[in-house]
């Protein structure tokens, strides 16, 4: 008999009818761009240029990072999707567009059913929470290249917009920074959050009096946060967006800052506990925290002075429920 593909370890079949089992759950995700979505070789979407004067389109790629490693090794995997999509979705926001469509990459020494159903369904539930459309992905098993149950997540998403809404507009002394509350680590810094763990033996499996096992803390998905923020943009309240990611809140802050320098109100920035926890046993100075970590903030939003109570009513008015404070400005 002769040598096939699946005895190579790439089975085709099952990649196929694990992909068809979830196509009605995917489809549930369109929006009125779509024409065409998972299936065929790429997606096709529909732009109305009537929307817009000047069209513009953003894209974002990215990952979750070593987060992933956590998930894996604790078998708590019905979030990373959800992280994956937000790392996307919230840096098309910070562009002035709006989300539109998601399409996400798994790669695999070997497709195991549970954990890319798992995995899959999250990525669902992240388009759902972003309101964007999941038109397309690759599934891939690469036996040789990743270890048998191994695998890779990475996705790219798309927005749509009016060039006069870019961002960031001009941002000058004055100005105030908005912090939003995150839901923890979100999905940076982990390389360093495992080293601790590690050196530190702690075991992530006890709740030290958080109220829950820190490793279901640790592994709590990013927030998302663009169907909050796509109001400001339509409304000209934002003069910029910080997605608060690798780099922590100074250096992405400083990222779209480019006169005067950022003035933080650190008695305003909520560090969650066990955030605390993970910085004092692994001895992390004050500068490398906020270098790495969100330290409990998100996502901020600049606006112009005078604006701010207006800007956080709008934020409210859009649904969002958690931790909002005015936590700096620029000087």
């Amino acid at each position: 008999m002769g040598i096939d593909y699946k005895s190579s370890g790439v089975d085709i079949d099952k990649a196929n009818n694990l992909i068809a089992d979830i196509k009605s759950a995917i489809s549930k995700t369109y929006n009125k761009y779509v024409l065409s979505g998972v299936g065929g070789f790429g997606a096709l979407l529909n732009v109305d240029l009537s929307e817009f004067k000047v069209p513009v389109v953003s894209i974002s790629t990215d990952g979750v990072g070593t987060k992933l490693i956590l998930a894996k090794n604790h078998n708590i995997l019905d979030g990373i999707g959800i992280d994956l999509v937000a790392m996307n979705v919230d840096d098309v926001i910070c562009t002035g567009t709006k989300p539109i469509a998601f399409v996400d990459y798994y790669a695999c020494g070997r497709l195991v059913d549970n954990t890319y159903n798992r995995v899959l369904n999250s990525i669902i539930r992240g388009c759902d929470l972003a309101g964007v459309a999941l038109v397309g992905g690759e599934t891939a098993e690469m036996p040789g290249l990743y270890k048998d149950e191994d695998f890779d997540l990475s996705g790219t998403a798309i927005g749509f917009g009016d060039k006069s809404n870019s961002l960031p507009k001009s941002i000058v002394p004055g100005d105030i920074l908005i912090g939003l509350e995150s839901s923890g680590f979100h999905s940076n810094g982990y390389s360093l959050i495992r080293k601790i763990i590690e050196e530190k033996k702690i075991d992530v499996t006890k709740n030290y009096d958080f109220g829950k096992p820190l490793i279901e803390l640790l592994l709590e998905p990013t927030r998302i946060y663009c169907k909050y923020l796509y109001p400001l943009i339509e409304m000209g309240l934002a003069k910029g967006f910080v997605h608060v990611t690798g780099g922590g809140i100074i250096e992405n802050t400083i990222r779209i800052v480019s006169e005067g320098k950022i003035s933080l109100y650190y008695d305003k920035i909520k560090t969650p506990e066990f955030m605390k926890f993970i910085i004092k046993e692994g001895n992390v100075s004050d500068y490398e925290s906020f270098r790495v970590f969100n330290m409990g903030i998100g996502m901020i939003v600049i606006s112009g002075k005078g604006n701010e109570d207006k800007v956080i009513e709008t934020i409210r008015n859009s649904g969002f429920n958690y931790g909002i404070e005015i936590i700096g400005t620029i000087v």
